[in-house]
């Protein structure tokens, strides 16, 4: 990565454009087999271990752009995305806008986000758009605004996921879970065609004459089942790997190419890494950032973070949706599951159980006290 000092000069000269975009739904380990993708980090500073707050679109992005958990921000449930605590927390968009940026986003659904900050918020047809050529317009009318932020949501791997696994199978369909290599199989295309749309939509950038100047991140908010476990169809019931582990690609002049941190991160330090990075200070009076950032992992000055994740399934065997019943805490190695409804601890060292089969809880006692304490420190604010 550039020096400090030589990357502050040119943020001086230069305000970099900020283009977020969203693979909804896309799981860590389908996209780390995908050709298009194991390319892309070479042009990319990859993390290749962010926890997701939140495995729904809804929890997650709150999450994101406030810096901080629900149960801080108000959004920890399913239901909840009208209680972010907006005159307490202030969000990336906010943060942004502040420092001289025009901000739009392209959302299927503009609750799933905080609304704070945004000069246009755009919706498109889920199921009619082209959302090529719909991103490729939208970039196109916007690179007239420059600094500008923009939020870009690639929604058809969830519109799938919708169409052919909600709406037609239950959680507990045994024709479904019988079934997981045809699943995967199968959703494995829906994200390999997020390949095509990302090639498209970088080309575009650079068309425009955007990409010297601009700044790009690509991640996912949460992954999707595949039949992993019985009970959980696609997301949102469960804290497994398979829907909160995920990824961040970080592409500009300003990142170094071809570097990859596989140290854990949390989706919830996104916020105060980009405050780092254009040197934009907290604001004082509302409710702290939980996040850190994570700049001086590219300087080799890693550290051991542990994550917190919670969910409320819609369905499910405990369903919660107004308030999340389901916590997680996970480390580097190690992962410790509290179910409230049913008063069900699971514990997994990640590093040796990938797939979560074997519960460790109550055979590594120091650990799992630790990981407690953990849960009982975050679970409260």
């Amino acid at each position: 990565m550039l020096p400090y000092i030589k990357m502050f000069n040119l943020l001086k000269k230069n305000k970099p454009n900020v283009i977020l975009i969203l693979i909804d739904g896309s799981r860590y380990d389908v996209v780390n087999s995908i050709p298009f993708y194991q390319e892309l980090r070479k042009e990319a500073t990859f993390f290749s271990q962010v926890i997701t707050y939140a495995p729904y679109t809804i929890g997650s992005l709150h999450a994101l752009f406030s810096g901080m958990y629900g149960n801080r921000n108000g959004v920890n449930g399913y239901y909840n995305s009208y209680s972010f605590d907006k005159e307490n927390c202030t969000t990336l968009t906010q943060y942004m806008k502040s420092h001289g940026y025009y901000t739009e986003c392209d959302l299927i659904k503009a609750d799933v986000k905080p609304h704070q900050g945004f000069d246009k918020t755009r919706a498109p047809d889920e199921f009619r758009d082209n959302l090529i050529e719909r991103h490729s317009e939208i970039l196109t009318q916007i690179k007239d605004r420059q600094p500008f932020f923009l939020f870009l949501d690639y929604s058809k791997i969830h519109r799938n996921l919708v169409a052919n696994v909600i709406k037609k199978y239950s959680d507990f369909d045994k024709e479904y879970f019988d079934n997981k290599e045809k699943n995967l199989k199968t959703y494995t295309e829906w994200v390999e065609e997020s390949g095509h749309y990302l090639k498209a939509i970088l080309s575009k950038i650079k068309e425009l004459g955007l990409w010297d100047n601009s700044i790009v991140l690509i991640f996912n908010d949460h992954g999707a089942s595949v039949g992993d476990k019985i009970g959980e169809k696609a997301y949102g019931v469960y804290l497994y790997d398979y829907t909160i582990r995920c990824y961040l690609y970080i592409i500009g002049k300003y990142f170094p190419k071809n570097v990859v941190i596989r140290k854990l991160v949390r989706s919830i330090d996104i916020l105060p890494t980009l405050l780092e990075f254009f040197k934009i200070k907290e604001k004082d009076g509302y409710k702290k950032i939980q996040g850190k950032s994570f700049l001086p992992f590219l300087h080799g000055k890693e550290e051991e973070r542990i994550a917190y994740s919670e969910t409320g399934g819609l369905g499910g065997p405990t369903p919660s949706p107004e308030l999340h019943n389901v916590q997680c805490v996970r480390t580097n190695k190690w992962k410790l599951i509290y179910n409230k409804t049913s008063k069900q601890k699971e514990l997994y060292n990640i590093e040796e159980d990938k797939e979560e089969k074997t519960n460790l809880a109550g055979k590594e006692l120091d650990v799992e006290k630790k990981l407690w304490e953990e849960m009982l420190k975050e679970g409260k604010n």
